[in-house]
């Protein structure tokens, strides 16, 4: 479950213009004969929202599973360690 607008570098309500300059901008920093891996994900992302039809779409049935890679860049991008707290201490421990 790769974030398309994510590897893309655009928000939700980006226009099919932005969408595709975003894409092109990705494809040039990165072609096949460079990083394929990155290539791949950037064209899929693209393929996933390349206009409004496909959007709806995606926002509508994307169910696949995150893979560890997935959820691992969702988390590193805006984690902050920090103690836990009494109360969920305390629910972990499951006390009530």
């Amino acid at each position: 479950m790769i974030d398309p607008y994510r590897v893309l570098g655009v928000d939700l309500t980006a226009s099919d213009e932005t969408i595709r300059a975003a894409y092109l901008a990705a494809i040039r920093e990165s072609p096949p004969e460079r990083d394929r891996e990155r290539f791949e994900s950037v064209r899929t992302a693209y393929e996933a929202i390349c206009n409004h039809r496909r959007r709806l779409a995606h926002a509508l049935f994307d169910c696949s599973l995150p893979t560890i890679d997935d959820l691992l860049s969702a988390v590193s991008s805006d984690f902050v360690p920090q103690p836990p707290t009494e109360r969920r201490l305390l629910r972990l421990l499951g006390a009530k």
